[in-house]
């Protein structure tokens, strides 16, 4: 699994691929004036995230679907070019570069990756592209605030907060976050740790390689006797070790970041999953109550009536939203320039009951989150 991207593995993809030119102000008709070109890297190779990246890919589709059979943007149908970036730092920058300089797109939508992430805003920046909806366990696109850059989903470090503040309330005590080596699993810990130490609470920390012995690792778990685990794992190696810890005697209550599928959680786990806690940076897609919910269910069912709606689905279609927005407020054939100034104007955008906010020097998106309970067969407790 990929590493953390860092500034040196940033400099040595610059270096394969080549010098950077800053492109052209370009506007977001194309010359014909048909069409608005809008970039998309995501991980649809990788089978960790290959579900995640179809289910935010349907949702942005069923957002801009309907944005195209209302008129487009001032007339101009929006277009949308996709590509794979495996899930590694190098290809995403490649692919990235190649939308902007090679295909002319003129904004880039939905990029996310603890590895990939990093590196799309770099390229995005160099190049004075709008990013759109930079989702990542690591928080590159608040801080610094980036210009060119517009995260929408709440920081990682805001969703763990939540679950912390939570158990904190219920008078839980002992803590302990576990971990993987791979993918997402230390940035997460790390928004884990923040928040607890925040909360101003001790804890303890466990991190493990996915081929490690579950038993060996569930055995620790039972050692230190947490009433609360907060995870960022992957669902398969977890798998193993909960069956220990929970045939260990283990009752700890569980807790992760939405960057951990439901579905992924369910298939892995089977009834074990019942009871895992989850923070979410959305409204429950099948919520009766949020307006935001029920848009995306109608619009997702026009694009595919087969399709099911699932969170990841409806953080994308949030992005797409937020970009089509911004496109409606640059005005007929805006620069990029104009469509900064355009989501720099969400001061904030009520998004049916869901708050995004930008300005100049604000890159804060959402702070929307909440905890939601994995329940028996396929339901949601809130």
């Amino acid at each position: 699994m990929a590493k953390p991207f860092t500034r040196r593995h940033w400099l040595q993809s610059l270096a394969a691929l080549g010098s950077f030119s800053v492109a052209p102000a370009l506007r977001a008709a194309d010359d014909a004036g048909n069409t608005v070109r809008i970039g998309r890297v995501l991980p649809h190779s990788v089978p960790a995230f290959a579900s995640m990246a179809r289910q935010r890919t349907q949702g942005a589709d069923a957002c801009m679907a309907h944005a195209n059979a209302s008129g487009g943007i001032h007339g101009q149908r929006i277009v949308v070019l996709d590509r794979d970036d495996g899930y590694d730092a190098t290809r995403a920058a490649r692919e990235t570069q190649s939308l902007l300089a090679q295909e002319g797109v003129f904004a880039l939508l939905g990029a996310f990756g603890t590895p990939t992430v990093p590196a799309v805003i770099e390229v995005a920046e160099r190049m004075g592209a709008p990013l759109v909806g930079a989702a990542s366990i690591a928080n590159d696109a608040r801080h610094p605030p980036r210009r060119w850059i517009f995260p929408v989903r709440v920081s990682a470090v805001e969703e763990a907060t939540a679950s912390v503040r939570h158990q904190v309330t219920l008078g839980a005590q002992r803590f302990l976050v576990l971990a993987s080596r791979e993918a997402y699993g230390p940035s997460g810990a790390a928004a884990y740790t923040s928040a607890l130490r925040r909360a101003g609470r001790t804890f303890s920390e466990l991190a493990f390689e996915k081929g490690d012995d579950a038993k060996r690792v569930a055995t620790q778990l039972l050692q230190t006797r947490p009433e609360v685990i907060f995870i960022s794992v992957l669902p398969k190696p977890f798998a193993g070790v909960l069956r220990a810890y929970r045939e260990g005697g283990g009752a700890a209550r569980i807790f992760g970041l939405s960057v951990m599928r439901v579905e992924d959680l369910r298939a892995e786990l089977g009834p074990q999953a019942v009871g895992i806690g989850l923070s979410q940076p959305v409204p429950a897609p099948t919520s009766p109550t949020s307006a935001l919910a029920g848009q995306y269910r109608a619009h997702l069912a026009h694009l595919d009536p087969a399709a099911q709606p699932s969170f990841h689905g409806l953080e994308g279609y949030l992005e797409a939203r937020v970009l089509v927005e911004g496109l409606r407020r640059a005005g007929p054939r805006a620069t990029r320039e104009q469509l900064v100034r355009a989501l720099e104007s969400f001061r904030p955008l009520d998004l049916d009951g869901l708050l995004v906010r930008y300005g100049a020097g604000d890159r804060t998106g959402s702070t929307f989150t909440e905890l939601v309970m994995l329940g028996s067969g396929a339901s949601i407790v809130r």
